[in-house]
């Protein structure tokens, strides 16, 4: 009975010192993760397993008065049937999120909140999906910051980011795919009478829709016009499929790639293996939209309105003049069909021979 007893109050000693170093470890939930820090507290969680609910925010961290700080990492995937996937908010703390998995809600995918001077952060590795509203809703007041990074796509029934800064506050957020809305990829105040903060933006596709006018567009404003003047001012990440052949001598690779802004004119150099010729250049393999060849030797292409550049080549062997097609310079094994070809009527011919040889001996005797 007293090593019972013992062992009791060592678990709950245990806990105790977890609590109050402000760190709990999980492994695995099916309920809601909810973290919160009050002024000069530090609280964070840590789950090793996915996040499913019902009808409830998946994971929200909130960081309120002087010092508080929260976080909360979750190592696998976050979804919220009936309500937002990420909430994070900060007055005058720090909160963040961390998600090493998909996001998938009917709300807000992901919102972010942070006022008073705070900051909120929200990180996920993978996809993010709003079945009934928006992508991510974010807002900064009061000369704070929100940080929102996706590697990933977004997708959102209504808007994939509808983002509001007033206050002399910041709003920066990074979608390495693809961003799609039903009624608009962004929604923002910013670039407009009025607004008092920075909003950024960097992705490397944002879905083009049309207004009521027929007018193509990537961002609105509040009221719902086409917010020309934010759109010049998104980044767009270009991809390289072919590393091996392809270069932007004139770009500064940055932390998410080469970036460059709607209408500029980006000079791509292309270093055309021995043995080979160039047979296409494209900026949209997909679609086969190829590059433009200037006079000075090398070839162009200009951001198109939403983005979407990928950049790849096709190569020929110089030895293989008779068989019309070039392949892939990414896969270079595939050059070898043609020879395999070539072995497989020889060997029907060898067959048919053999065959003719054992009918003339039957015929003979």
């Amino acid at each position: 009975m007293r090593n019972s007893t013992r062992s009791l109050i060592t678990i709950l000693f245990s806990f105790a010192l977890l609590f109050c170093a402000g760190s709990v470890m999980a492994f695995g939930t099916d309920q809601p993760v909810d973290v919160s820090a009050g002024a000069g507290q530090e609280k964070s969680v840590t789950v090793d397993e996915d996040v499913t609910t019902e009808k409830a925010d998946a994971v929200k961290v909130t960081a309120e008065g002087e010092g508080s700080d929260a976080s909360a990492t979750v190592n696998g995937d976050v979804e919220s049937d009936e309500g937002h996937g990420v909430v994070v908010e900060a007055d005058k703390g720090k909160a963040s999120a961390v998600i090493n998995g998909d996001v998938e809600a009917d709300e807000d995918g992901i919102e972010a909140k942070a006022k008073n001077g705070g900051t909120a952060t929200v990180k996920v590795d993978g996809d993010v999906e709003s079945d009934e509203d928006d992508g991510v809703e974010a807002k900064a007041d009061g000369g704070s910051s929100v940080s929102v990074v996706i590697d990933g796509d977004l997708t959102a029934e209504e808007t994939g980011l509808d983002l509001s800064v007033t206050g002399g506050s910041r709003i920066d957020v990074v979608v390495t795919g693809t961003v799609e809305g039903g009624e608009a990829g962004i929604i923002t105040n910013a670039c407009t009478p009025g607004a008092r903060g920075k909003v950024n933006v960097t992705a490397w596709k944002i879905v083009v829709n049309k207004d009521k006018k027929g007018k193509e567009f990537v961002a609105l404003d509040k009221s719902g016009a086409v917010n020309r003047a934010f759109e010049k001012t998104i980044k767009y990440i270009i991809r390289i499929k072919d590393t091996d052949y392809i270069s932007l001598p004139d770009l500064e690779k940055g932390e998410y790639g080469y970036t460059a802004y709607e209408g500029d004119e980006i000079r791509v150099r292309i270093d055309i293996p021995d043995g080979y010729e160039l047979e296409h250049a494209y900026w949209d393999d997909d679609e086969e939209l190829e590059l433009i060849k200037g006079d000075d030797g090398f070839w162009y292409v200009r951001i198109p309105k939403g983005g979407g550049v990928i950049l790849s080549v096709d190569l020929d062997d110089d030895d293989d003049d008779d068989s019309g097609e070039g392949y892939r310079a990414s896969s270079p094994n595939t050059g070898d069909r043609e020879e395999l070809a070539v072995w497989s009527v020889i060997m029907m011919a060898a067959m048919a021979m053999l065959i003719a040889m054992i009918r003339n001996k039957a015929l003979n005797r």
